[in-house]
């Protein structure tokens, strides 16, 4: 579906702690807050196709799209759509709304989130440091708080190693890791590829096979990190631009998404003659206008090149962007019908057709992506978001599982398993999932 790597830091207090009080409130009036393409799903957010995707708040359909930022989601919350729960968050009350009880009773029970900024920033909403303007929450200076500011920028973080790594100090790493990426050993390329790196910083080819290790592991944070190091060891380098728009996509970052497309093709050989002069789109354009923009570019240039694969993928991303899910369908198509083989583009199909409420085809496209790779980590996921949109759990658990079974760091992955077994009735299976041991469940699903 349309759904990083590991949520980290901040981000994760805000989505560990909004899901688990969101889910307690949709107990008590089995109300959906779900993902940001809302269709007909009784799933929480977790269960939404991550790839790509539009409107819902946390999982997306991941290849095109990943879930919102934590904090995007937390502001949407508190936007305009959702007013009426900030003002009663906000209420008179100590504690005294069902979000704000459910909040607080979440914070109590995990000892991590109880000592996060969440709990500073529930406090500042109930003692009335924070206020709020038409769904705005505004700051005690009156200036408009954006809980996103709080989070440095995917392209100024720097990448976080694994401490302990068996690759250190082998040869041929880089060869290793892309052996092991090929054979959809996962876990072992991207520790190949990260003792590569370590080795040698100025590896753009390396630090690309990273990104798109973690690309495909659906973790797209760190694919953005590690290809964000290509980048800067190869401006030009046009793998490197076409998957940071498609990573910055799933993370909803419009303008990075909309940047690293346009510069693709402005620095594409064959095409970059067919653009217009790099300066006549502003880095303070609105993203509207600047998806106008970008896509009347690629429009342009197809005209020219009609069986270009990659120019028919980049619309069907610009139009997902745009949630005009027919274009982006029918530029996906067109992409297969030119290479069936990729699989990469069945899941990006099988994603739109999600969030465009077809999961029937859906299903049908995320199987032929794991026909063409069946370690596919991404395909997997969104195949069990789908199968949970049709209340098919076993199905959807199993799918889950063996996405877990190879990447069993996949945090997001997790809590989708565990909504699936509360769903089923399963609470003992639902508090299995803490060990985060897809061997644990052996016996009890078949994956």
């Amino acid at each position: 579906g349309g759904r990083e790597g590991g949520r980290e830091g901040l981000e994760t207090a805000w989505e560990e702690g909004l899901s688990a009080a969101f889910q307690q409130k949709a107990s008590m009036n089995r109300r959906e807050w779900g993902d940001e393409f809302e269709a007909a799903s009784s799933l929480p957010a977790e269960e939404w196709a991550r790839e790509m995707g539009p409107k819902m708040p946390d999982v997306w359909a991941s290849e095109l799209q990943r879930e919102q930022t934590a904090g995007e989601a937390w502001a949407e919350e508190f936007a305009g759509q959702h007013e009426q729960w900030a003002e009663e968050f906000a209420g008179g009350r100590e504690h005294g709304s069902e979000l704000s009880r459910a909040l607080e009773e979440t914070l109590n029970g995990d000892a991590k989130l109880s000592s996060s900024e969440l709990r500073e920033f529930i406090a500042a909403v109930n003692d009335g440091s924070f206020q709020f303007d038409n769904g705005s929450i505004l700051q005690p200076d009156g200036e408009v708080w954006d809980p996103a500011g709080l989070e440095a920028p995917l392209s100024l973080r720097p990448y976080t190693f694994a401490p302990v790594n068996p690759f250190l100090g082998r040869p041929d790493c880089f060869r290793s890791g892309v052996e092991m990426l090929q054979r959809g050993e996962l876990v072992e390329s991207v520790q190949a590829l990260e003792a590569e790196v370590q080795a040698h910083p100025d590896n753009c080819d390396a630090w690309l096979t990273l990104g798109l290790a973690h690309a495909e592991n659906d973790e797209d944070v760190k694919a953005i990190i590690a290809l964000n190091r290509a980048v800067q060891a190869d401006p030009d380098n046009l793998d490197a631009l076409l998957a940071l728009g498609v990573s910055h996509t799933n993370e909803l970052e419009q303008v990075n998404a909309l940047t690293h497309l346009r510069s693709w093709i402005t620095r594409h050989p064959e095409y970059s003659q067919l653009c217009p002069p790099q300066e006549e789109i502003g880095s303070l354009r609105e993203t509207y206008t600047l998806h106008n923009e970008v896509t009347q570019i690629f429009t342009r240039v197809l005209e020219t090149r009609p069986d270009d694969v990659e120019l028919h993928t980049v619309l069907g991303i610009l139009y997902h962007l745009s949630y005009d899910y027919a274009k982006a369908i029918e530029h996906f198509r067109e992409a297969l019908r030119i290479n069936p083989e990729d699989y990469s583009l069945w899941n990006k199909l099988g994603a739109t057709l999600a969030n465009f409420t077809k999961s029937d085809e859906a299903v049908d496209a995320y199987i032929q992506a794991l026909s063409l790779k069946p370690n596919y980590v991404r395909a997997l996921a969104n195949l069990g978001i789908a199968y949970s949109n049709q209340e098919m759990y076993e199905e959807a658990a199993s799918c889950y599982l063996k996405a877990l079974s190879i990447n069993p760091g996949a945090s997001h992955i997790w809590g989708s398993l565990k909504s699936v077994f509360h769903f089923m009735d399963r609470a003992d299976l639902a508090a299995r999932c803490e060990s985060e041991n897809a061997e644990a469940f052996r016996g009890e699903i078949d994956f």
